[in-house]
This record gives C-alpha cells, structure tokens and sequence, in this order.
C-alpha cells in the first residue's frame, strides 16, 4: 500500500471501537463474575479470532468484495442452509453451528455483514434501475432469500434487522419512495397474517403480549421485562458499584449476559455508567457516519451505510428492548453483549470501515 494513504487511516474509529470493547468486555466479567467464568474467557478467544481476521482485512481493497459479492451471497445462503442439517437446536431454535472445543457458529450473525457487501454491489451495478419496478423489486427478493432462512431458524429478530439493512440502503440508492411505502404496508399485512395463521411460533406471540403489559403476564414473557426495569432503577444515579448488582448477582435477569447485558450496566453504573456508554457509541456512530460521507466511492458508500444502520438498529432496539419500550426480539448489544459470532461481526465491520478509510479519502474536519 502506498504509504501516503496512510494518512487518511482513520485513528479515532480505531479509538472509538477499541473503547467499546473495552467497555464491553468490562460489563460482560462482571454479568459472569461467580458464576459463568468459563463463558468469559470463551468471549475473549472470539476477540483474539476477531482481531487476527480483521488487521489483514483492513488492507484488502473494500473493493475486492465488489467482485466476488454473488459468491458471498450465496456463500451466506449456503451457510444459512447448512443450519437445518447440521445445526444444534437450543431452547426451540436451531440456530448454531456446533465447532471443536465446544465454541458454537452462528451463520445468521455473518448473514447481516455478508447481505451488506453483496447488496452493496448489486445497487452499485443497478444505478437509477433501482427507481423502477422491475429493479426495486430485484433487490427485494434478493434479500427475501437469506431472510426467510433466517426467519425459518426461528430468528425473528435477525430477519428485522436484514430487512432494516435492505429499506435504508435502497433509501440511500435513491428508491422510489411510493415503492417503498407499498412494501411497508405489505409487510404489516404480512405480519398480521403471520400471527393469525400461526406462523409465527407460540414464544414469539408470548413475547409480544408480554410487552404490551408485563405485569399481566410475570409468570410468562413479562418476568424477564419486570426485573430488567427494576436492575435499571436500582442504579439511580451513579450504581451499585462495579461487581455489586444486587439483581445481576441473584441472576434475577435471565439472559443478563447476552440480550439484557444492559440491565448489568444500568445497575451497577447507574445513570452515569449509561451515560458513558452511550457516550462511546456516540462517538462511534459518529465516526463510522464520517467514512460514510467522506468516500466518493458509491460502493464504498453502500458499505458503510448498511454497517451504520446495522450498529445504530442494534443499539437502539436492544435498549429499547431491555426497558420494556420495545418487544424482546432478541437483538445483541453491539461489542458488548455475548456471542463470538456477533463480536467477530461487530469487529470485521470495524476492519472493513478502516479499509474504506484508507481508499476512501474520508472527510477531515
């Protein structure tokens, strides 16, 4: 690489990831502390993998990925596909890919990353095609695909953020906007149809009954929503102190580890923990916003577009989830969160939003 280009390595996003995990690292030994010691250092292995794959990643040209994209989407179908014969099923959801070593894959993890670098590439090639019926319509079932696999695991809330990514990049290629009001409203009646011939699966239901009033529902879907909010309001203020959660040491939270992580933050940090990690977000969100609008790349674009919308949903759903504001759709807290296959994801975007960095001539101001 040309040593020039160097100089647009963006160090702040470098600075800003490095934070986060940093962070997240932090509040996952605590979530575990007396209990799970085993599942932490399991997450400190996926981070050792990540950071091996993602230093030779940032000097790949983002542009080899333009070449090869039909074979990373089917790559990312065949992997999808290769959870119904091969999977491991777990609490009524086949979703992962048993490894040596007891570590577990989960392909629709690497689905999201994998439909970004392959729509990237098909909006690129389609240009103004994207304004008619005939190509918004392409990028739809393009994306139908990979999402009903997804949705078939089941992985209710893996098939919303695919579909999240798809509606804010062909926002971001210019889509008609009536075509994408059509499919807007084909998809609550898809919805609504889902529930009443029962495709959707009795848990799912119950999560979602569950939120529209917890306390009616304790000893079902809403038990899990009560005691995050009571974690979240027994930090007040500045918390009980790292290591201290009354509620995180009870295990009152289930699934404090990995979905309700947050509760463990709140708790223990209090108002000003939260702060600080929104804080950090923030500054990432922000970060990844400026390679975005600093390459002239279209490609690139696309990329770092569907990586903002991808971190941004994340985060706020899963916040939105933990204080009862949004149904329990199981979505990780990124960086943060357990889950090697999420952290591997969250970490090679990172890699990739570098390597854009460097090719991109990203803003500096």
């Amino acid at each position: 690489m040309d040593r020039s280009r160097l100089k647009q390595f963006d160090w702040m996003l470098l600075l800003s990831t490095l934070l986060l995990v940093g962070f997240g690292m932090a509040a996952l030994y605590s979530a575990t502390s007396g209990w799970g010691p085993s599942l932490f250092k399991r997450q400190v292995m996926w981070l050792v993998l990540a950071i091996a794959l993602t230093i030779p990643l940032i000097f790949i040209n983002p542009l080899t990925w333009f070449k090869y994209a039909r074979v990373i989407y089917w790559l990312n179908v065949l992997m999808l596909l290769a959870v119904d014969f091969i999977g491991e099923e777990r609490k009524g959801a086949q979703r992962w890919i048993v490894l040596p070593g007891g570590y577990q894959l989960q392909p629709s993890e690497f689905a999201k990353l994998m439909l970004i670098l392959s729509l990237a590439a098909m909006l690129t090639r389609l240009g103004e095609d994207i304004k008619t019926v005939r190509g918004f319509l392409r990028t739809a079932l393009y994306v139908a695909l990979p999402a009903a696999l997804v949705f078939k695991q089941p992985d209710l809330g893996t098939s919303i953020v695919l579909m999240v990514i798809w509606f804010t990049m062909i926002y971001m290629a210019n889509a008609q906007p009536k075509h994408m009001a059509i499919t807007a409203l084909l998809g609550i009646f898809a919805f609504g149809a889902m529930w009443q011939f029962d495709i959707l699966k009795p848990y799912q239901k119950e999560r979602l009954i569950a939120f529209m009033n917890p306390e009616a529902h304790e000893k079902e879907g809403g038990y899990q929503l009560i005691q995050s909010r009571l974690a979240i309001g027994n930090g007040q203020l500045t918390g009980k102190g790292y290591l201290h959660g009354e509620q995180k040491k009870l295990r009152y939270i289930p699934e404090q580890q990995t979905d309700f992580i947050f509760s463990v933050i709140a708790e223990e940090g209090g108002f000003v923990g939260s702060l600080t990690m929104l804080g950090l977000f923030s500054f990432f969100l922000v970060r990844v916003w400026r390679v975005m609008v600093g390459t002239r790349e279209l490609y690139f674009r696309y990329i770092s577009a569907g990586i903002l919308i991808f971190f941004t949903f994340h985060l706020f759903t899963n916040l939105a989830m933990v204080m009862s504001l949004f149904p329990v759709v199981g979505i990780p807290l990124p960086f943060i969160s357990l889950g090697g296959s999420m952290l591997l994801v969250c970490v090679m975007s990172v890699g990739l939003l570098l390597g854009i960095s460097l090719r991109g001539e990203s803003l500096r101001f």
